[in-house]
């Protein structure tokens, strides 16, 4: 790659409003999907009433989300590899805002399920896009808080769906307020329609791929922002995977650690976060709280699962992944013990649940939530990362639809018990497999976990030696 171009005006930068637009912009994805996603806590009071479902025909309703994001992020990965980050982040908005509006008219468990799949599957697909193009510009030292940022405005989004479906309930109760809810979730996606289209494509993938007219127009871009890369374009040749290729490298002996890392962070989540993220309004409702009271203890939740979301965009360059997830998953199992013991001793009470389900927000969705836009964006090479972020987000939503009807077959009691348990192996585990990647620039990565650092910039392999005394390698 030396001989193509140079990075190190992109890695070593400060942070530029070029940074702060792109980062903002493709944030504004998650804050749809949380808006969407946690749309359902105040859906899930309504649509059994609605549509006469049962507990766990509620949860597999509601998890139809889930799984169109999941299918669409292994979609969009590929699509997002082959063809470019730029196209799909700027027009997958219009099936997000189609789908939304789909969604608030929903008739039936049926409709309702294929709207939200539909629905989902965009959402998707924008992760695929969004999160590496932000990795591919993000400077070394500050990649981690950017791509942090992403989870800052998805725990918006879920503060703002909650509160409006909140002050909605209040107003014209609970079985329209959903509805609303998800008429205004539509709004952002068309807004996004017109602001992401002055972003540049990815330059590291243009080159990749050897797309000239595509990197020209990069390096023009960024010149306007104060970026200069070394370019030579004479030495761009094309060279485009097909899907099959691209699937066959990501599965190959080289990458096999990453595989299993990637894949954990998404799984392990996803086991354990959802009896929170999701159930908490039913949970309380279970207690005797009222609908409107059950929505103000899961929104009194998410702000505090806030707070440690922007305690990680501080911390994720400094202390580093593997700090931050091994204690996301080990510590989020006190909160839920807490309450395991109160239940047992009878003395379970909506105010503990409500502190010990904040507790435990802070603690899971802050450290580890937050590493859900992270690794998967940094620890495979650019004609893999679209592909590396559709695995993660693959087990961190397809998994939700049988954590959630594992939850209501189980009742609440053994679903601490269970949730206690996982949290507690999730951490085990994520210590042996994560890769510490904090500082690191993308190529310099490549180089540290695989060996397949060929042609790394001089700048980029010059430390590598000396910043192993500062990263921690397993």
């Amino acid at each position: 790659m030396s001989d193509k171009v140079n990075y190190e005006v992109l890695d070593n930068t400060r942070v530029k409003s070029f940074h702060k637009r792109l980062t903002v912009l493709a944030a504004l994805g998650p804050f749809t999907d949380a808006f969407n996603e946690f749309g359902a806590s105040v859906s899930l009071l309504a649509v059994s009433i609605l549509f006469h479902l049962s507990a766990v025909m509620t949860a597999i309703v509601v998890a139809g989300y889930w799984v169109g994001v999941a299918g669409g992020a292994i979609v969009g990965g590929l699509l997002s590899d082959k063809y470019g980050r730029k196209q799909l982040f700027i027009y997958d908005t219009l099936g997000m805002a189609i789908f939304a509006l789909l969604s608030a008219m929903s008739f039936n468990g049926i409709s309702f399920f294929i709207f939200r799949f539909f629905l989902g599957a965009f959402i998707g697909i924008d992760y695929a896009a969004a999160v590496p193009l932000v990795s591919e510009y993000a400077p070394a030292a500050t990649r981690g808080r950017l791509l942090s940022m992403e989870k800052v405005f998805f725990m918006l989004g879920t503060i703002a769906t909650v509160g409006i479906g909140l002050g909605l309930t209040a107003v014209v109760g609970v079985l329209t307020a959903w509805r609303i809810d998800f008429l205004i979730a539509s709004v952002p996606p068309i807004i996004l329609l017109a602001l992401r289209r002055k972003m540049p494509e990815s330059l590291r993938w243009a080159v990749e791929v050897g797309n000239k007219k595509k990197a020209e127009e990069a390096v023009n871009r960024l010149e306007k922002c104060g970026l200069k890369p070394e370019v030579n374009f004479t030495a761009i040749q094309e060279d485009k995977p097909s899907f099959k290729q691209n699937l066959k490298e990501f599965f190959s002996r080289p990458y096999a650690r990453q595989v299993a890392y990637i894949f954990w962070i998404g799984a392990a989540y996803a086991l354990t976060v959802n009896l929170v993220s999701v159930y908490s309004s039913k949970v309380l409702s279970d207690l005797g709280a009222s609908s409107f009271e059950s929505l103000l203890g899961t929104l009194s939740i998410d702000i505090l699962g806030t707070f440690g979301v922007l305690i990680t965009v501080f911390a994720a360059d400094r202390l580093g992944r593997k700090v931050l997830g091994t204690l996301g998953f080990g510590l989020s199992a006190i909160p839920l013990a807490v309450l395991y013991v109160a239940y047992v001793m009878g003395m379970l009470t909506i105010p503990l649940v409500i502190a010990m389900f904040s507790l435990f927000f802070l603690i899971n969705v802050g450290f580890v939530g937050t590493l859900q836009y992270v690794p998967a964006g940094e620890v495979f090479p650019t004609k893999l990362r679209g592909l590396s972020v559709g695995w993660e987000k693959l087990f961190e939503f397809g998994l939700a639809l049988p954590a959630l009807s594992l939850y209501a077959f189980l009742g609440v009691a053994n679903s601490l018990v269970y949730d206690i348990i996982v949290a507690v192996i999730a951490a085990v585990i994520y210590y042996f497999l994560s890769l510490e990647t904090k500082q690191m620039p993308l190529e310099e990565i490549q180089k540290r976990y695989t060996g397949n650092g060929e042609g790394l910039p001089s700048y980029a392999v010059k430390d590598i030696t000396n910043s192993s005394d500062k990263n921690t390698e397993v």
